[in-house]
């Protein structure tokens, strides 16, 4: 497999930082892939009806294409918006339908900050966890209540459907898509060009989120963000202690500090709630589900999981439905 084609949506008020930044990080993408692999990436950005709109700051933004134009692609990004939020998304309802049909294709689908407006108002995100720009959640939060916002959160991934509360979690998510649909070569060289600099001039806006991401630690802020989008990869906590810059000991202590968990409550906290999000939302069994979010024992994720909620995975998600 191969990243051919990258859809970047953006409309009126779109946030000029998540636009530029995401067709920087494709356009350096494409050319490594094709010194890599042979065939570069093709990138639109595209508009519901191909014509000029303004960002957020009066930047007069040019698309490629209209949203109609687009009949394959591999990736979407959704931009975030700013401004009068009710008024953007009725002129967006073209959209929503659109969306949906690339969900049901299996297109992962990339939310930047406020982007998570587009895939609510599609109707993507009913019964799923989601996080969206920290200053927006409140008013999220009671316009689409039938989401499982995650105000702790700086990254959440459900069925291919990615959000982020900034732009540094967007650039994670963005990562670890090209390091999965293109390659890892790939991902590792867009990390260390774009994400070190990043990381270190905006990590410290994190600290406002709140619950376990309300502290000024930025190493330990920039693992937890780490963590939520590569959980499910055989992690040690040396390897861990390595990205801090830390040693076991001390990364150990900093993290239980900021957090008020263990490195490992933590991931394992993440693990068994994406794999309630799966007994949700698919028909996989409990051994499939154990396996996909990093357990090779399904009896451990089964204690894990009634320890947490009470039920057993089977039990509740039978309670469920």
């Amino acid at each position: 497999m191969m990243l051919k084609h990258v859809t970047l949506y953006a409309c009126e008020n779109a946030m000029g930082l998540s636009l530029g930044l995401s067709h920087d990080v494709f356009a350096f993408a494409s050319m490594l892939q094709k010194k890599l692999l042979g065939e570069a990436i093709s990138i639109s950005l595209v508009t519901l009806d191909g014509k000029a709109i303004s960002s957020f700051s009066g930047l007069s933004i040019t698309p490629d294409q209209a949203l109609g134009d687009i009949k394959h692609t591999d990736l979407v990004i959704l931009h975030g918006i700013w401004g009068n939020m009710e008024a953007l998304l009725i002129d967006q309802r073209p959209l929503y339908p659109k969306l949906r049909e690339w969900h049901e294709q299996g297109i992962p689908i990339m939310a930047a900050t406020t982007g998570s407006y587009f895939l609510a108002e599609a109707g993507l995100l009913d019964e799923r966890i989601c996080t969206t720009h920290w200053h927006k959640q409140e008013e999220f939060a009671q316009k689409y209540p039938k989401i499982d916002l995650r105000p702790d959160r700086f990254i959440t991934a459900t069925g291919e459907l990615y959000c982020s509360a900034g732009m540094n979690a967007a650039m994670e998510i963005m990562i670890y898509l090209l390091s999965r649909l293109s390659c890892t070569e790939v991902g590792e060289a867009v990390e260390s060009t774009f994400l070190v600099d990043f990381r270190r001039a905006y990590s410290g806006e994190f600290a406002s989120i709140g619950k376990q991401t309300y502290h000024q630690d930025d190493a330990i802020l920039s693992i937890q963000q780490w963590l939520e989008i590569h959980f499910i990869e055989p992690l040690s906590i040396e390897q861990l202690a390595t990205k801090a810059n830390m040693s076991v000991r001390t990364f150990k202590r900093r993290f239980k500090e900021a957090t008020g968990e263990s490195p490992l409550s933590y991931i394992q906290h993440l693990k068994i709630e994406q794999g309630k999000e799966h007994l949700k939302h698919s028909d996989q069994s409990v051994a499939e589900i154990s396996w996909k979010v990093g357990y090779q024992d399904p009896g451990h994720f089964n204690r894990l999981f009634q320890r947490k909620y009470g039920l057993s995975p089977a039990a509740w998600r039978k309670k469920l439905r």
